[in-house]
């Protein structure tokens, strides 16, 4: 079989440095409340257009986020870029049950 070319290849999704400094204010602000979850809603006439969730992941040390699009992104502590999260099940259901 031939190799495939670079282009087809998948391109996994990041969260680049700039994406992460722009909120970082807000998840160093929940940290400093002691809070577990930080939620940001973008509101249009009332309704919801898009949200932004910030989950710590203190045993792992690292911040689980919950992009625009319902991507999840881990982003370690001190990391500049945040990585795709691998989710098992168990792992979903204690991150929506809070």
């Amino acid at each position: 079989m031939m190799k495939k070319s670079r282009n087809r290849r998948r391109r996994t999704a990041k969260l680049n440095i700039k994406d992460i400094f722009n909120i970082n204010f807000f998840i160093t602000e929940g940290k400093q409340m002691n809070a577990h979850k930080v939620e940001l809603k973008f509101q249009r006439d009332n309704k919801v257009v898009a949200s932004v969730v910030y989950i710590d992941d203190a045993p792992h040390k690292q911040t689980i986020i919950r992009w625009y699009d319902h991507r999840y992104y881990a982003l370690p502590y001190g990391a500049k870029e945040a990585k795709p999260l691998n989710m098992t099940l168990a792992k979903l259901k204690t991150i929506n049950k809070d």
